[in-house]
C-alpha cells in the first residue's frame, strides 16, 4: 500500500490501487458471448446453443462482479451491486425456463453488462476517498456524538468484517479493522463525489 504524504489527525489517505485486470477481460469476454445468441436468434440457426452462450456470459460477468466486488469492502451497500446479483440470479433462472423467451435473458444479461460496467468503472477511477488510521486492536470504536445521526455501529469491536456503516443520499461509508504485520489498522471506505470531514470524526478527537 502506497501512502500519500498527508497527515490528517493521524488518518493517512490510501492510494490503494484497485486491480480491474479480471473485470475488463471478463466483461470483454462477455460482449462476444452475448453477440452470438443475437445473430443465432436472428437467423433461427444454432439456436440450441443460445441458452449456454447467455450462461456463459451470466458466469464471465458474475466473476466481473465479484472481482470488482473484492476492491472495495464499501461496495457491499451499493445499489448498482445488489441490482447486479438479482440480474445475474433472474438471467440464469429465465436461460433454461422453457416457457420464458431467451430474448428476455439475453436482455437480463445485457442489463447485468450495464450495471457491472458502472459499477466497475467507478471503482477502477477510485471513486470516494479511503483513509486508515493507527489503531489499538483491544479499542473499542466510538464516533463522534455528532456523526451518530448517519452512521451505525454494527461491531465496535476491532473486526475485519463492518464494524460500521453510513448510507445517505450523498454517500456509502464504511469502517473496518485490518490487522498487518505493523499492527492493527482502522480503514475507512467512503464512496461519494463530496469532500469526507475528517475532523472530530471519532469521539476521541473531540
Amino acid at each position: 500500500m502506497v501512502m500519500v504524504g498527508l497527515f490528517v489527525e493521524g488518518w493517512y489517505p490510501s492510494e490503494e490501487k484497485a486491480v480491474m485486470i479480471i473485470p475488463l477481460f471478463t466483461m470483454a469476454a462477455s460482449l462476444l458471448t452475448m453477440a452470438f445468441p443475437v445473430l443465432m436468434l436472428i437467423s433461427g440457426r444454432y439456436t440450441a446453443f443460445v441458452p449456454w452462450l447467455i450462461l456463459i456470459s451470466d458466469i464471465l460477468l458474475g466473476l466481473a462482479l465479484l472481482s470488482t466486488f473484492s476492491q472495495r469492502r464499501v461496495l457491499i451497500l451499493h445499489r448498482g451491486v445488489h441490482l447486479s446479483a438479482i440480474l445475474l440470479l433472474t438471467s440464469m433462472t429465465f436461460v433454461f425456463l422453457q416457457t420464458a423467451s431467451l430474448w428476455l435473458a439475453l436482455a437480463l444479461s445485457a442489463g447485468l453488462f450495464v450495471t457491472t460496467f458502472r459499477v466497475a468503472s467507478k471503482t477502477s477511477a477510485g471513486y470516494g476517498v479511503q483513509f486508515r488510521k493507527e489503531w489499538v486492536a483491544s479499542k473499542y470504536l466510538k464516533l463522534n456524538a455528532k456523526r451518530m445521526g448517519h452512521w451505525k455501529i454494527i461491531n465496535a469491536k476491532p473486526t475485519n468484517g463492518l464494524m460500521a456503516i453510513s448510507r445517505t443520499n450523498r454517500q456509502l461509508a464504511v469502517l473496518y479493522c485490518r490487522f498487518e504485520d505493523d499492527g492493527c489498522w482502522l480503514h475507512l471506505d467512503v464512496f461519494s463525489q463530496d469532500i469526507f470531514n475528517l475532523q472530530h470524526f471519532l469521539s476521541e478527537e473531540e
